[in-house]
């Protein structure tokens, strides 16, 4: 028995700690992910450099002063990208016109200046001002086209009037003075943007959209995120950890409309009214198809429910020797431990210091917190009174995390399962092997 225990111990160190190190620090970045989706709206490194060029073209285009019937506006929608904070796509408004100086703009809500003081911080914690950015056109074309992404644009059956009041406040918007914006994915991001100022420029006309039935409406936000990450599964856990319960309510068909592809649908079927008349909203549309090729992204080859269920496996056989031995394997329990307080931090900071949404109703962080650290130390100390009280309250705080799987309080991704059960049972372990300990001390 000790042979095979040495041999099971040697492999169980190497793949945990191979693996869930990577699994962790993978749930760090992807927490900065979805706590500014809007990287996908400005590529970085780019930002910077595009408004001096497209505040240029903006103040030369006002200046021209263009014929009202020389104006061309459409809704420009990028297909998702590979690339993780790419999977949502974005939203563009592009105004064209002729005069004495034409001029073609790519109106973009997504910008934001990373040199900006403390931009890190203030970018997980929420603090992200974003900026309306314009660049020509055929640029923004190309900057899509040549990363494999395609652009579908809608012609607007817009008036002239209606145009020419869109354009000015587009201008108006790019104004230093007005052009940042504090940047919320859900709620305020560049597709609200747009469809809001798409909306003021209507005149004595009303935008009515195509219902879709109550059942339509019944979809959450995670719903609808999860229609975006199927290709990418860990990033679909990542979201799921940290987004809390506000994401599983259900919206309404105007508030779906904050992913770029909903909006673009929804604007395909809406319609225009007058007193007297309806018409399409859409005058025409094409399909810019991309001149690169699409890079994938090499995800972990496990998906996480698997990944989960082979350490659930390993806690398992861990836990049936440590029965019979009577002694817990600690430096095991010390990996989980780590991991499930180093989640915790995460989860904590998002959920009493972030300005994102949805973060701040997250009931994982019942187990997944930072006190889980402090029982680091608590398992290695002699004082079995001690050890027995944080013990439970560890254990009662993964028994209710087990619970939400069936009380209406929050959706949980799949793979938590077999991660709490395995945090669980090796929690029952300890508990098991610590009041055994306290027991014989008295004897």
């Amino acid at each position: 028995m000790p042979i095979i225990y040495d041999k099971f111990r040697t492999f169980a160190t190497y793949y945990v700690l191979m693996r869930m190190k990577r699994v962790f620090f993978f749930i760090l970045a992807c927490a900065s992910l979805v706590c500014a989706w809007g990287q996908a709206h400005a590529p970085v490194g780019y930002s910077n450099g595009a408004h001096g060029q497209s505040g240029e073209v903006a103040e030369n285009a006002a200046v021209s002063e263009p014929r009202s019937d020389s104006l061309f506006v459409s809704l420009l929608t990028c297909a998702p990208g590979a690339d993780a904070y790419k999977l949502f796509g974005h939203t563009a408004i592009r105004v064209k016109g002729g005069g004495e100086k034409p001029f073609d703009v790519a109106f973009n809500y997504g910008m934001f200046n990373y040199e900006q003081k403390n931009f890190i911080f203030r970018f997980v914690k929420g603090e992200t001002d974003y900026e309306l950015g314009a660049e020509p056109a055929d640029y923004f074309f190309f900057r899509y086209s040549k990363e494999g992404i395609g652009v579908d644009e809608q012609e607007l059956n817009l008036t002239e009037e209606e145009k020419r009041l869109l354009y000015n406040l587009l201008v108006v918007n790019h104004m230093p003075e007005n052009r940042v914006y504090r940047y919320n994915f859900l709620y305020d991001n560049c597709t609200t943007r747009a469809r809001v100022i798409i909306q003021d420029a209507l005149l004595d006309r009303k935008l009515r959209y195509k219902d879709r039935g109550r059942e339509y409406e019944r979809t959450s936000f995670r719903e609808i995120l999860h229609r975006f990450t199927e290709g990418s599964p860990w990033t679909a856990f990542g979201i799921d950890m940290i987004l809390g319960s506000e994401v599983d309510a259900e919206r309404s068909q105007m508030e779906q409309m904050f992913i770029p592809s909903v909006y673009e649908m929804e604007l395909r079927d809406a319609v225009l009214v007058t007193d007297s008349a309806e018409v399409a909203f859409v005058k025409g549309e094409r399909h810019l198809a991309p001149t690169g090729k699409l890079q994938a992204i090499a995800d972990f080859p496990l998906r996480p429910a698997a990944f989960f269920w082979i350490v659930l496996g390993i806690a398992v056989c861990l836990s049936v020797v440590d029965f019979i031995r009577r002694k817990a394997t600690l430096w095991f329990d010390i990996v989980l431990l780590a991991a499930q307080g180093l989640a915790g931090c995460l989860i904590a900071f998002l959920f009493f210091f972030s300005e994102h949404p949805a973060v701040g109703s997250n009931w994982l962080i019942v187990a997944f917190n930072p006190l889980v650290l402090g029982m680091i130390p608590v398992v290695l100390m002699k004082k079995k009174t001690l050890k027995l009280s944080c013990e439970m309250v560890n254990m009662s705080a993964l028994v209710f995390t087990l619970l939400l799987f069936w009380l209406p309080l929050q959706w949980l991704h799949p793979a938590m399962l077999p991660l709490v059960l395995t945090l669980l049972v090796r929690s029952a372990l300890r508990l098991r092997t610590f009041a055994i300990e306290r027991v014989l001390r008295r004897y």
